[in-house]
């Protein structure tokens, strides 16, 4: 296969639609997590069902589950695009879930318990979702099965194990890092959201791994591009959507920053609109509601919607050249169906908005849950 083609000038084709088969992997990794919960003893395993039960982790059916939403990240997807990648053995879109690379498999079960071990702690500290000492445990297990997964593709020589410590220590370090802002401390500057964005960064180990397994670590940067991108791109939106939520939570965020900054330079020199409650260049919680109805026209008549969504926009076709350069096709196509998602949602919540501001019933309502 051509240089070309791995770096998009080839014809995207050429790899074959693994997309029809995400749904039998999904299958395949929610059946594993069945039997890793069977595994689990009485009390670590009822906090297994619990978890399950509020994510709703094994409703719906394959390909419309919790790893396949609209606004999921590509967590199962991206180890079976790396190790289908061009010159990779490709997956038989007419057979059952025995077809599937077993290297691929490993790693999206690899990537599913990593991802439910993040979101156990960020729900803990963002929230307060959970006992701490059960969160903590829980958290502790998939952690460990997450390792053990990687360990079966890899040796215990491989400089894949450098990788993984540090992305490992550098996700505590945003983890504490966010915690501090949410609290107040710190700027909440575009430096300090990439430095943040870390927390999202062990994303990129299962697949990483089956770029070292196949020989093919010299694409490890362009890997590590496209999930920072994408990484980037997903936070935007996802606190953009929420961006009333954490302003009701006292949560800060670099979203809630942007708004409260773009209204302090509008306004300065100005005596402050009775309508904002800002603090420090933040749209902040106040008693009174003052700061909703700040950000609610930040966001809907002054342009904060439309400018932070042109931010995680432009994320996406970062991410979107990454994907070209790694030679994924998939991923590229995911990138620009994310962003016509976006701009779909932009739609509804605007129609949303002004629909309840002049008593129009919107079909299909606003925002999704």
């Amino acid at each position: 296969m051509s240089e070309d083609s791995r770096t998009g000038g080839g014809d995207e084709s050429a790899q074959g639609d693994v997309g029809d088969v995400v749904p039998r992997l999904e299958a395949e990794v929610l059946r594993r997590l069945t039997s890793f919960r069977g595994r689990l003893g009485s009390e670590l395993g009822a906090l297994f069902d619990a978890l399950a039960a509020r994510l709703r982790l094994l409703e719906g059916e394959p390909g419309e589950g919790y790893f396949s939403h609209p606004t999921a990240l590509p967590v199962l997807e991206l180890p079976l695009w790396v190790t289908t990648r061009p010159g990779g053995p490709a997956p038989d879109p007419d057979a059952g879930s025995r077809a599937l690379p077993p290297l691929a498999v490993d790693l999206a079960e690899a990537a599913a318990v990593g991802y439910l071990h993040v979101r156990i702690e960020d729900d803990l500290l963002d929230e307060g979702v959970g006992e701490p000492g059960a969160a903590v445990l829980l958290s502790g297990a998939l952690f460990a099965r997450h390792q053990a997964l990687l360990a079966r593709s890899l040796p215990g020589g491989s400089p894949f194990w450098g990788l993984f410590e540090e992305v490992w220590l550098g996700y505590g370090e945003a983890m504490l890092l966010e915690r501090r802002l949410h609290r107040g401390g710190g700027p909440r500057d575009a430096a300090t959201f990439r430095r943040v964005l870390a927390r999202s960064r062990p994303l990129v180990l299962p697949a990483a791994a089956a770029l070292f397994a196949l020989s093919q670590a010299e694409h490890l940067a362009a890997l590590e591009e496209f999930v920072s991108a994408l990484a980037a791109a997903h936070q935007l939106f996802a606190d953009l959507l929420h961006a009333e939520k954490d302003r009701a939570l006292g949560n800060a965020t670099y979203v809630l920053a942007r708004l409260g900054a773009q209204v302090e330079a509008r306004d300065e020199g100005q005596p402050q609109p009775s309508g904002a409650a800002l603090a420090g260049g933040e749209l902040r919680h106040d008693p009174a509601g003052r700061g909703a109805t700040a950000l609610r026209a930040q966001l809907f008549a002054r342009g904060g919607f439309d400018a932070i969504l042109e931010e995680a926009r432009c994320e996406l076709a970062r991410a979107e050249v990454a994907a070209r350069a790694l030679g994924l096709p998939e991923a590229a196509r995911f990138c620009k169906k994310r962003g016509q998602y976006m701009t779909e949602i932009q739609r509804r919540v605007f129609l949303a908005f002004f629909g309840a501001l002049t008593g129009e019933p919107v079909a299909n309502g606003g925002a999704p849950r």
